[in-house]
């Protein structure tokens, strides 16, 4: 690869200080809103490769893609019942345990300290809300799931008419379910087609407390890659609130180099996703970040706290 397009590439694929600075500011005026993804879990929770993987090989998944979660659940929801796939995820991580909340740059500690009215999340754990616990009384935040499973039954939110949530009472919203409610789960490739099919139709199931903040807020995507159909379909559904959306859109999508790849090889592709997104999906100032989760939240806090002073 010539020297000059690695250069290009790198200066690309990194955040500047202006990109920086952009996001303190909205995170100081409570003008960021963060999206967490599964890489916000990792090294605590498995992720869906390896989740799919492991199912793949234990109930013989006879084709190709066994690394795709939703694929692989929907096999398994057939040859065991439909709500099997998402039972077996709920064991796994009540197994598995809880991030270090004593870790400053554990990621969920790291956007509650940021003290922002709202969260959105596409996990089905409640980290996020147990980080919150920690800075504030449990019983002031507010969780709600997305009520796309009744959408048939008109079922209306816990959420009391024209709530607004600040940075004490913070609202947490699970847009594709939560393990304590299995029907909420958006985890199989039927679960997917009927959730984007839902909130393509029913635009209250986004309470607009969620849907304002999609609109006139910084979004900081948080523990995503491009290969996670949960960030592709989420980035489908929230893309024309972004179009609306007039301020600054930082997008961190967390990228790791893959077996085998070289440095210069992810910096190049993390350019490429880069357009991909301002491409595909008609946003300008998208930014990717080169790094994990775990990277981003550890800058984000040194950042933060100089900005701070």
């Amino acid at each position: 690869m010539p020297t000059e397009d690695v250069i290009d590439a790198k200066a690309q694929a990194q955040w500047t200080d202006a990109d920086w600075e952009g996001l303190l500011y909205a995170i100081k005026y409570k003008q960021c809103t963060p999206v967490l993804g599964a890489g916000a879990c990792a090294g605590t929770l498995p992720l869906g490769r390896e989740l799919a993987l492991r199912w793949a090989k234990q109930y013989d998944y006879p084709f190709s893609d066994s690394d795709s979660l939703p694929r692989v659940a929907q096999y398994v929801a057939i040859q065991l019942g439909h709500n099997t796939p998402k039972f077996m995820i709920r064991k796994e991580f009540e197994e598995r345990g809880f991030p270090d909340f004593n870790n400053p740059d554990e990621p969920h500690r790291l956007v509650a300290d940021l003290r922002l009215p709202v969260y959105v999340t596409t996990n089905y754990d409640d980290f996020i809300v147990q980080a919150l616990a920690r800075r504030t009384p449990a019983a002031a935040a507010k969780r709600e799931l997305c009520r796309w499973f009744k959408l048939r039954g008109r079922n209306q939110m816990d959420l009391e008419m024209g709530f607004q949530p600040t940075e004490e009472k913070p609202l947490v919203f699970h847009l594709h379910g939560a393990l304590d409610n299995a029907d909420s789960m958006v985890l199989t490739e039927d679960d997917y087609l009927e959730f984007l099919v839902c909130v393509s139709e029913e635009e209250n199931l986004i309470p607009p407390c969620v849907s304002e903040r999609f609109t006139s807020s910084s979004l900081l995507f948080m523990g995503y890659s491009l290969d996670d159909m949960n960030f592709k379909v989420l980035f489908r559904k929230l893309s024309s609130y972004m179009r609306l959306n007039q301020s600054e859109r930082h997008v961190s999508v967390q990228l790791a180099p893959k077996p085998n790849e070289t440095s210069d090889e992810f910096i190049v592709r993390a350019r490429r996703q880069r357009e991909y997104l301002e491409k595909h999906f008609g946003l300008q100032k998208v930014r990717v970040y080169w790094g994990t989760c775990q990277d981003f939240a550890r800058d984000l806090r040194a950042r933060w706290e100089a900005f701070n002073g």
